[in-house]
């Protein structure tokens, strides 16, 4: 019986898979940039409730506004506004068994100020089996594929006795998350959550946790070889020595790998990113001078055990090594400040035999219906997989496409990778919810 499930599930994402490109077209072409503290999502959430509607599920479309106590949990994070910005649920089956969260988030970053060239960032186009637009792989496309696998199940007469919940979330860039916490707050839990960022086709059962810092460097401003000599260093050069330190950092963490099953088959699981860097202005008309401050922005990470207090030791006990940048950090010329929320990692317990048992009927599943493995590792940047695993009561898994140029022009995904992973999520809802 199931060898002809699965082939009847091939045969009809192959020959349907116009809808799923269709759809996913529909979605990129709006905008739903997250622009801190608000943003333009309800433009994509028009398209996922009418697809629903379409598709005949009860919709839940709600404001993380409108949900009691949320603005008073620890973990809910303070400062965003949520006008035009409602999460869309679409859910279908008896509720009578096992349930199945499908979670993407709609926001997007504003990269739609760089420079595109293969398409427009709101004009999504196909080429070389590859889908361009703006948040396409991060992670319009993931929901859309999580929404066609219900179809396909729907389709083909399946009856759900279980119950599966398509989550299409607000507010996660930016460290935001709130759209997801909304979710957890209203009561959605399940028995095994599937968020479809793009992993690269990697099955991650674990999430490193992160957060964006701001680095602060102070100097004295004037010439440094004429007249009285300042006391500071040149912030630029000392910068430069604190970047270089957290880069040494970043191979520390690295070479911990293998204390964590999970991660010591990863050749390199933490890859900082150093993203911007500010001092002084440029231009015929500005003055040469040393500037009094040196400004930098970086994204950094640590293993999925590690909360917050430990995380910023750490980083701060390795800084301490250096004569110069501990001296630097005493005297507050050197300043370290958080410009994000804390993101919590998060793991899937593997003690638990049901879930060990999901995980390896994935795998097996996706053999059979792609002829591709699915090999088990880590999200190694901040998802909303801690939301699920730390306060949802539901087990968590990171499970999507493979794509480029995320956060930046002409981003785009693979599309075998979503009729994979349509095939993949459509037997599992068959698996467990019918």
């Amino acid at each position: 019986m199931q060898t002809k499930i699965k082939d009847r599930i091939i045969k009809y994402v192959d020959e349907n898979s116009s809808w799923l490109i269709e759809k996913i077209f529909d979605v990129v072409a709006q905008n739903t940039i997250n622009s801190p503290p608000g943003g333009n999502e309800n433009n994509g959430q028009q398209v996922i409730e009418k697809i629903f509607r379409e598709l005949n599920l009860e919709i839940d479309r709600f404001s993380p506004d409108d949900v009691a106590g949320l603005k008073d949990k620890p973990y809910f994070l303070k400062g965003r506004t949520y006008k035009n910005r409602d999460n869309v649920i679409g859910y279908s089956g008896a509720d009578r068994g096992f349930t199945l969260i499908f979670n993407g988030h709609i926001d997007t970053v504003p990269s739609d100020k760089f420079q595109w060239s293969t398409s427009g960032p709101f004009e999504p186009e196909l080429i070389e089996d590859k889908i361009y637009g703006l948040g396409v792989c991060d992670m319009k496309a993931g929901i859309i594929a999580s929404i066609f696998a219900l179809k396909v199940i729907m389709d083909l007469k399946i009856n759900i006795k279980g119950r599966v919940i398509i989550e299409s979330a607000v507010d996660e860039e930016f460290g935001g998350a709130n759209g997801s916490l909304a979710c957890i707050s209203r009561g959605y839990s399940g028995d095994l959550a599937i968020i479809t960022e793009p992993s690269s086709m990697n099955l991650c059962i674990s999430n490193v946790c992160s957060k964006t810092l701001l680095l602060r460097v102070r100097g004295g401003e004037g010439l440094n070889y004429f007249g009285k000599k300042f006391t500071h260093d040149n912030p630029i050069i000392l910068m430069s020595k604190l970047l270089l330190a957290i880069k040494d950092y970043e191979e520390y963490l690295n070479s911990l790998k293998d204390k964590y099953p999970v991660y010591r088959k990863i050749e390199k699981p933490f890859n900082f990113l150093f993203s911007d860097i500010m001092a002084g202005e440029i231009g015929p008309d500005k003055i040469m001078t040393t500037p009094g401050q040196c400004l930098a922005r970086i994204y950094i990470m640590n293993y999925p055990d590690i909360d917050n207090k430990t995380f910023d030791s750490m980083l701060i006990n390795f800084l301490n090594n250096y004569p110069e940048i501990r001296k630097a950090l005493k005297q507050k010329i050197i300043q370290i400040e958080d410009y994000s929320r804390f993101i919590e990692g998060g793991e899937i317990d593997f003690k638990d035999k049901n879930i060990k048992k999901i995980i390896e009927s994935i795998k097996k599943n996706a053999k059979e219906l792609t002829g591709s493995d699915l090999n088990t590792g880590a999200a190694l940047g901040g998802t909303d997989f801690f939301a699920f695993s730390n306060y949802g009561k539901t087990p968590c898994i990171v499970l999507g496409p493979r794509g480029g140029n995320l956060h930046a022009a002409d981003e785009f995904v693979e599309l075998k990778d979503l009729l994979d992973l349509s095939k993949i999520f459509a037997m599992l809802i068959y698996d467990y919810c019918c």
